[in-house]
This record gives C-alpha cells, structure tokens and sequence, in this order.
C-alpha cells in the first residue's frame, strides 16, 4: 500500500471475511490475524477504501466498526436479502465517486456459510454462498484492475464439521474456485 500511494495509485482493500479483523490488539498482541485490518487503514487513501463483505461473528454492530474506523461493510445476511449485485452497484459506484484506480482482494474463506467452508480454523453459520462472492467478484472485475489477492484460512486438516473428506473437499474446491477467478482476473 505504501509502494501504490507512492506511484499515485489509489487502491481499495475488498475484504471478505465473517470477522472484521479490526481489533485494535488480541490477547496483548497488536499485529495478528485478528487486527491487520486496523493497521492498514493508515495507508489507504480513505479509511471507507476498507470494504468488507460477509461479516456475521462481532461482538458489536455494524454500526459501531463503521463509526469508529470509517470502514464500509456489507454484513452477509444484508447481501442475502437485497442481492450481491445490488451491493455491488452500490459499492462500484463508491469506488468511482472516490477515484479508486484498482483493487487489492482478501478473501478468508470464512466468508462462506460453513456448508461450503467448514475447513477452516473458525466457520460460521448463515454465511455467503459462493456464488454470491463470485457475483460480487466479477462486477467489481468488470470495473477496475484487480492488481493483487490473497485466499485465507483454509484448513483441509481442521474440518471441524465431523463428515469427514467431502467436507474438506467442497472448502478445497470452493477456495480453488474462487481463487482461480482472482488469478484470471489480475492477468486480465
């Protein structure tokens, strides 16, 4: 992030997650899994060039990481019940009013509902589909460069569903899936 100010870029952070990762520190220590959120936020244009989808597991509100941090999220069960393409138009026309030139994608796979990614080390219930990550994905491909990404926390070893190999195989094959979109996308 400090490289792309650097080049006069400007760049958001779409982040998709079932946690916020805005702790400010856990268990006394400040840089973790659960609070890199928190530490980026200085280095992009504008705290809102933060945008995470899929959050359901908080201790607070939405209300209150919007408030406190400036971020924009989109919590899994609003992207539910209006639609991933209604929330992408809104968050594609975001992007444009602030001039964001690309994206960067972090995508832990817990964002999914835990029938599609109970391999991980947290999965969570009333979750995204993949397709509403993918319907998210794309219309934000269609408008600007996605120039890096990352796929998190999959953990085939951790299957925590108790069905065994088909479980770790869908979460394998959801991940596979999406991260093969990211990949495409930033050789577009």
């Amino acid at each position: 992030l400090k490289a792309k100010r650097a080049q006069g870029k400007r760049t958001a952070i779409i982040h998709f997650d079932a946690h916020t990762d805005l702790l400010v520190e856990r268990l006394g220590i400040d840089l973790c899994f659960g609070s890199w959120c928190t530490h980026i936020l200085e280095f992009l244009p504008a705290p809102h060039h933060l945008i995470q989808f899929g959050i359901r597991s908080s201790g607070k509100p939405k209300e209150h990481w919007e408030s406190t941090f400036g971020v924009k999220q989109h919590w899994a069960h609003e992207i539910i019940e209006r639609g991933a393409q209604a929330i992408a138009t809104e968050v594609i026309a975001q992007l444009k009013a602030d001039n964001v030139d690309e994206l960067y994608v972090s995508f832990d796979i817990d964002a999914l509902d835990e029938e599609f990614a109970s391999a991980t080390g947290t999965p969570e219930g009333n979750g995204l589909t993949p397709q509403h990550a993918l319907d998210i994905l794309v219309a934000l491909a269609d408008e600007f460069p996605i120039t890096g990404a990352d796929m998190m926390e999959i953990a085939p070893f951790t299957d925590s569903s108790l069905v065994g190999q088909s479980s770790s195989e869908t979460t394998l094959r959801e991940g596979a899936k999406i991260s093969a979109f990211l990949i495409n996308a930033m050789n577009r």
